[in-house]
């Protein structure tokens, strides 16, 4: 799979709890597939349910799967935190420190705490405070 982001860049395969997440070397970008986010967290919720579409005017992304234009999505309106999500339910793609500060406003489930700190120590970001 290509990054959404550099479009030429190959997507690498790192792997948390047995779970495969897909990331870009150089962008630091990385591909959620559908229903990850919750295998990460290890709870159960809609992932749909915590975006909201946004009307931002960032350039379209294409699915690295399907190759299909992503949507545009906020998260609880805050237009600030924006992810691209797969028309096809395919998956997210969370540009670099997306992700951590998604994981971050989420409620705080079982998985929350030592993802963060596998995140942090991975794309080397200051620690959380």
């Amino acid at each position: 799979m290509f990054c959404p982001n550099c479009k030429k860049e190959i997507l690498l395969i790192m792997e948390y709890k047995n779970i495969e997440l897909d990331f870009c070397s150089n962008c630091l970008g990385i591909w959620l597939d559908a229903e990850e986010l919750q295998w990460i967290l290890e709870a159960e919720f809609d992932e749909h349910t915590i975006f909201t579409k946004s009307n931002a005017k960032e350039t379209k992304k294409k699915c690295p799967r399907c190759r299909t234009n992503m949507n545009k999505f906020s998260l609880f309106q805050d237009e600030t935190i924006l992810c691209d999500t797969c028309p096809n339910n395919h998956g997210f793609w969370f540009d670099r420190g997306e992700l951590e500060i998604l994981i971050q406003t989420l409620p705080k489930f079982s998985g929350t705490h030592s993802f963060l700190h596998w995140l942090t120590d991975v794309f080397q970001y200051p620690h959380e405070k």
